[in-house]
């Protein structure tokens, strides 16, 4: 579990660095004093900076023109995509770490409880970019209010895809109600034995939010602890998690779900969805839209994909941004801020060149306020995207229009959800909380166990864990020790 891992190396990496944890105190009247020193060389390690394989040229031209602008040399760490979290975990846990790195919000929270984050709220109050930059980004990775890290882009999220040629063809209009939405699924599966009506990666989503994928069967359950009114609860017993089960173990029944629901990637879901079987697929709003319309219509030349907008009363969910942390073991953290973080966000040279790359390489002028892509060096990102801009950058490269819709119908059907919550105390205690969820949630909707007996079971299991986990964070004068469960609540 991503989760488990995050939590046990956040957990290695504070014995290791807790005690290189410097005090902002001089570094904030530096900062007031306008006296930021210019680093010499910035270190960074990141997860999602312009493909390295067979580009070491391109990565080169863009370190020296980083350069050339701001006379600091860039030294860049790019690892593969499934050892990128091991390795920097590695390189954090010595003295001689990296200046800067991103972070999904998993990882975020714990690096930040174990002091391996330079706090830099003081320098993002005065930071020049400040008046340009939408707030609710940043105020969403501020952790007990102190701010960590700095977002990368707006976190994006998933949209419900469905086949619009089928509601076609079976006379169907876009479901605003969940019954509707039933009844569209139920009219999918007429169309032959082979089709799915809907796929997707899981029951639980592997990265929070955890009810990404299956919006419209989780809708206001939330299998996690989060704060509700002024205590933080266990959503699993919610009674709106009690509803969702009921609508998924249902709707598995009918065949309207995966069968391969639990073991499915999101690359196996994508390939039934581009080859015409499944008719309804929940995925990454923007760019997403567009090449999944290309790759079915490629097959089905009569195909069409739409995104549908959620149902009544539910919003899609919007990720917690990337962080662009600083390290607490960088000798210069005022001066990675101010000259890679505000540089690379400053709506104009700086933010151009982590965009879109060099001028005449990537990317040419065609007037003072228009530009175009060279297509024949053009990469599929460089570190920002374009679509999911923070701030008011005034982009001299048109966004594709049917990119730039979906990304607007997503930005005005969601809403942004939290970072995971955390304990310093019982962090070791989540993932093995989150391991019990997983495994009911599996149990009640694809085998012959109840609602009701999933629920008693992970009473059973895990009531004792989640009460410890739950004294924690709302900081409870009871014992954290007790013995006394969780009661399932009434109508369980």
């Amino acid at each position: 579990m991503k989760r488990k891992i995050a939590i046990l190396l956040a957990l290695q990496m504070g014995l290791f660095s807790a005690c290189g944890n410097v005090a902002n105190t001089e570094e904030a009247e530096n900062k007031q004093s306008g006296n930021i020193e210019k680093p010499e060389e910035i270190s960074i390690m990141t997860n999602t900076f312009m493909p390295w394989e067979d580009n070491d040229a391109d990565v080169k031209m863009f370190c020296d023109e980083y350069e050339r602008i701001t006379g600091i040399k860039l030294k860049v760490q790019i690892p593969q995509k499934d050892e990128y979290y091991e390795k920097l975990n590695i390189l954090l846990a010595t003295d001689n770490s990296v200046d800067l790195f991103e972070t999904g919000c998993l990882f975020y929270p714990n690096y930040a409880m174990y002091d391996l984050l330079w706090d830099m709220t003081d320098a993002w109050e005065v930071s020049e970019i400040k008046n340009i930059t939408d707030e609710k980004y940043i105020d969403s990775l501020r952790v007990n209010g102190r701010l960590y890290g700095f977002p990368l882009t707006a976190g994006n999220g998933t949209v419900t895809y469905v086949r619009k040629d089928w509601l076609d063809k079976l006379n169907i209009s876009q479901p605003t109600t969940y019954d509707e939405f039933h009844d569209m699924l139920k009219k999918f599966k007429t169309l032959g034995d082979d089709i799915i009506p809907l796929t997707a990666a899981g029951l639980v989503n592997s990265e929070s939010p955890y009810s990404l994928y299956l919006r419209e069967f989780y809708q206001d359950a939330n299998p996690d602890f989060y704060l509700k009114g002024d205590k933080y609860v266990d959503g699993m017993t919610e009674p709106e998690m009690k509803e969702a089960l009921i609508r998924m173990k249902s709707a598995y029944e009918e065949g309207l779900l995966d069968k391969d629901i639990v073991k499915n990637k999101t690359s196996n879901c994508r390939d039934k969805f581009y080859d015409g079987v499944v008719g309804c697929f929940n995925y990454w709003a923007g760019t997403w839209g567009k090449t999944m319309n290309q790759k079915v219509k490629a097959k089905d030349p009569s195909g069409e994909v739409i995104a549908l907008k959620p149902l009544n009363n539910i919003k899609y969910l919007e990720r917690p941004p990337l962080a662009m942390v600083i390290s607490n073991n960088s000798k210069s953290p005022e001066g990675v801020f101010k000259y890679l973080v505000e540089f690379s966000h400053d709506g104009g040279e700086g933010q151009m060149l982590f965009t879109y790359g060099l001028e005449n390489r990537h990317w040419r002028k065609i007037s003072d306020t228009k530009a175009e892509i060279i297509k024949e060096n053009a990469l599929n990102s460089i570190y920002l995207k374009p679509d999911l801009s923070i701030n008011s950058f005034a982009d001299p490269i048109p966004v594709d229009p049917e990119i730039a819709a979906g990304v607007k119908m997503f930005n005005e059907n969601s809403t942004l959800a939290s970072i995971p919550v955390t304990s310093k105390k019982t962090g070791d205690l989540f993932s093995d909380v989150d391991i019990i969820r997983r495994e009911i949630i599996e149990a009640v909707v694809t085998t012959d166990m109840t609602v009701e007996d999933g629920l008693k079971e992970y009473n059973t299991r895990a009531s004792k864990l989640v009460t410890r986990v739950l004294n924690s964070l709302n900081d409870s004068d009871s014992n954290e020790e007790t013995n006394e469960n969780i009661e399932v609540k009434e109508g369980y």
